[in-house]
């Protein structure tokens, strides 16, 4: 989806003035309040768009936040959408990013893809409602805000209609460029060099500030939430200065974001290996020859030396070092220092916080795995991916205390990479003083063998799976409600709802939530001390 959505063709004309990273520049006087539109025709200073009524909501698709990144816009900063002339259709789903297929979302080659969606409720409200930004996961090398729930269950993934209509808040989904396109660092970039996917995110909250107001939002009241890389950004915006005051929420739901991650300048060393790859090996101008290829052609999985995914456990314990990775970067610009430096010290957005994560985050990396099938196979992954840490992860997930061998590596997979990393932020984040709640997820998806996996809670929020039974329904009601008063208020509580206390470190409490929300303390406590003390080590 692209320009031709536009019904005449759109003007070069740009209304809106940019920094040097592409956000908007304010002259210092305090904008007039904005106007809440009725209807589905929404008047914007950059055009006209038509959405449609869905229920009790208004919904918009596609709507464009940015200039498209092609061309000479590729790897570059966001710029600001070019103003259009007549009405710009919104009732389309816009194609995700480029990206090549993956469990839970298909191939795409579209570069021009910086849309977002929005739902308002329908009548319009009479006062600017809390507005809620999801950014979503997948590894931030595939997923977009038009998927469907995975595995064959269907429906819209994120759809924002129950929480407009039912719980009074504005939701606003946003794609981001991913992998080679969205977090590519090459010297030859400058600044520019490395997350552009996070430079995408900031300018969609741009958008949100300057234009959720003619949808009935307030610009002034804005949570940020995602889930697994969308958790992680979220994490890493608390972090990043030039965030500040673009939000006032954040949930992370799945990831946190404070061990450590790799510099600037590992991943432009990491990008001479891929323009080899891409046929851009030695030659003079590397960008120029890589900025010619297709979308397509940048679209190359990366191998590993050494690496046998066939064994067991599959590609997560299948050796070997990967030649390259897309992904944040501490770039020196937009995060500026390890984001657990910027925690440490209390360098990070004072706004109140929710993290957790789920009780079987790691069945769903496992899915089509082969299975370790006795003690010595367990041992043997262990150490094909921890190397001389293995023995002692091996001494807190003994294999005799799980159903089988693999279980305990499944285990593993989910505190290593998820819950302890989840917890790490948290308690790095309450440190700071931010008002912290944390939760673990415990419902079982409808999917025998994998529990409540990771992302297993993101259609309970969303209310998007069709006919749940009727406990899922209570499920994702505990989750809706909380969610949105804490969208409100920044205080989950309320309602009538079981009490969320606030997370403290010295006592690790958080709710644990299923049809029954309960209390939880020191979950998982030696495993994640164990995480926590390897991470400390990497620093």
């Amino acid at each position: 989806m692209g320009c031709t959505r536009l019904t005449i063709v759109a003007v070069a004309t740009v209304l809106v003035g940019c920094s040097s990273d592409g956000g908007a520049v304010s002259d210092g006087n305090e904008p007039e309040a904005p106007v809440i539109q009725e209807g589905t025709l929404i008047g914007l200073s950059s055009g006209q768009l038509e959405g449609e009524v869905a229920g009790g909501s208004r919904r918009f698709f596609g709507v464009p936040f940015a200039a498209p990144p092609v061309g000479a816009l590729r790897w570059k900063s966001p710029e600001p959408v070019a103003a259009w002339d007549g009405v710009l259709d919104a009732t389309e789903l816009p194609k995700g990013c480029a990206q090549t297929a993956s469990l839970t979302a298909p191939a795409s080659d579209e570069e021009d893809c910086l849309y977002l969606n929005v739902w308002t409720p329908e009548p319009a409200p009479k006062e600017p409602l809390p507005v809620m930004v999801w950014f979503h996961g997948g590894g931030n090398t595939s997923g977009s805000i038009s998927n469907d729930i995975p595995l064959g269950v269907g429906g819209l993934f994120y759809d924002g209609q129950t929480l407009a209509e039912s719980h009074g808040v504005v939701v606003v989904t946003s794609n981001y460029r991913l992998g080679a396109l969205g977090f590519f660092s090459h010297p030859e970039l400058g600044s520019e060099s490395g997350n552009q996917g996070l430079k995408d995110q900031k300018a969609a909250l741009e958008w949100v500030r300057d234009n959720i107001g003619a949808f009935g939002g307030d610009s002034k009241n804005v949570t940020i939430f995602g889930e697994s890389a969308g958790s992680l950004d979220v994490c890493l915006h608390v972090a990043a200065p030039s965030s500040r005051g673009l939000f006032h929420r954040a949930i992370s739901q799945s990831g946190g974001c404070t061990t450590i991650m790799p510099t600037r300048s590992d991943a432009e060393n990491q990008s001479l290996a891929f323009a080899e790859a891409a046929g851009c090996a030695g030659v003079d101008g590397q960008l120029e020859c890589l900025g010619g290829k297709s979308a397509s052609d940048l679209l190359i999985p990366a191998p590993s030396d050494g690496a046998t995914e066939d064994l067991p456990g599959g590609s997560v314990y299948a050796g070997g070092t990967p030649r390259w990775r897309f992904a944040p970067t501490v770039d020196g610009s937009f995060l500026v220092e390890q984001p657990r430096a910027s925690f440490d010290s209390g360098d990070i957005a004072e706004v109140p916080y929710i993290l957790g994560s789920n009780s079987d985050e790691g069945t769903l990396f496992h899915i089509s795995a082969p299975p370790v099938e006795t003690e010595q196979e367990y041992l043997d992954a262990l150490d094909r991916r921890f190397g001389a840490n293995a023995g002692a992860i091996a001494a807190v997930y003994p294999a005799d205390q799980y159903p089988t061998p693999n279980d305990a590596l499944v285990r593993v997979t989910g505190d290593a990479f998820l819950v302890c990393g989840t917890l790490d932020s948290a308690k790095r984040a309450a440190a700071a003083g931010s008002p912290v709640y944390m939760y673990n997820f415990a419902r079982e998806v409808p999917i025998p063998g994998l529990g409540a996996t990771h992302g297993g809670e993101i259609a309970y929020v969303f209310d998007s799976a069709a006919d749940p039974p009727a406990d899922d329904q209570t499920v994702s009601g505990h989750m809706r409600g909380y969610w949105s008063r804490f969208a409100a208020t920044g205080d989950p509580n309320g309602g009538g709802a079981a009490t969320w206390p606030s997370f403290e470190t010295r006592t690790d409490r958080r709710i644990n939530i299923d049809v029954e929300v309960s209390p939880l303390e020191n979950f998982r406590q030696a495993e994640c001390e164990l995480w926590t003390s390897l991470h400390d080590a990497e620093f």
